[in-house]
């Protein structure tokens, strides 16, 4: 195992790349896309993602960026067959951390090793989050999904995206069923949880946040965001502000 510290600036992007070896991928601070083939995973303090070896992958910073990446050889036990967010509990990241003071070849029977033993029992007992956007491979839907992403807002039915797309919006509908296994409704309002989040970590009020996505109100906001996540945005916040606090 190898613990590799990297800081980004807001709006850095890592081009896509793999690793021989796989790797859990988290920041102590900030937020991230990253993003393969078959889509997209947000990333907060609270979370990490688990990328498997030989995995093309590419990262987008969306805040200033403290990054703590694990590499882990073949014998480890993975999380999820592909990649997979994975919550990282406070014992978790403590471990993480301490891990950068060892040497890299550590010693058999010292501090590093059994630093790592705990990290991997740790991540054994993380749960995998379902916080996935997946991406399309067919051309004309990959355009919409791009366009969507760019901007992402309530704002526009699916008869719109269909005419963007210049199909109908019955072919749009068996695209997504096809393709993502979702409805347009259903990637939609995955797309607009990951984006609320991103921005809620940035330090945006919930009624801001609201407001950008196009919702009608800060309720019905507040209502799918508990729905969604099971605690409202101002608990989401508060959990988040207490990891950075333990942080500093």
């Amino acid at each position: 195992m190898a613990v590799l510290a990297y800081d980004y600036a807001a709006g850095d992007h890592v081009p896509a790349h793999d690793h021989p070896k796989a790797q859990l991928i988290y920041a102590v601070e900030g937020t991230m896309t990253v993003a393969t083939r078959e889509g997209q995973w947000v990333l907060l303090p609270t979370r990490a993602v688990w990328v498997p070896a030989h995995t093309r992958h590419s990262i987008r910073m969306r805040s200033a960026l403290a990054m703590r990446t694990v590499f882990f050889d073949e014998t480890v036990t993975h999380p999820a067959v592909g990649c997979a967010v994975v919550s990282v509990s406070p014992l978790l990241r403590e471990l993480i951390v301490s891990m950068l003071s060892e040497r890299r070849a550590y010693a058999p029977e010292g501090r590093g090793t059994h630093i790592a033993a705990l990290i991997c029992s740790e991540l054994r007992l993380s749960r995998t989050l379902p916080l996935h956007l997946p991406s399309p491979r067919e051309p004309r839907l990959r355009n919409i999904c791009s366009a969507m992403q760019r901007r992402p807002t309530l704002a526009g039915d699916m008869e719109y995206w269909a005419a963007r797309g210049e199909m109908s919006s019955r072919s749009l509908a068996r695209l997504f069923r096809a393709e993502l296994k979702m409805s347009f409704q259903e990637w939609r309002s995955q797309l607009l949880l990951l984006e609320a989040q991103i921005r809620l970590a940035q330090g945006q009020s919930s009624s801001r946040v609201a407001k950008g996505l196009g919702y009608d109100s800060h309720a019905a906001f507040c209502a799918m965001f508990r729905k969604a996540i099971g605690i409202s945005p101002s608990e989401h916040v508060r959990g988040l502000q207490s990891i950075e606090a333990v942080a500093k």
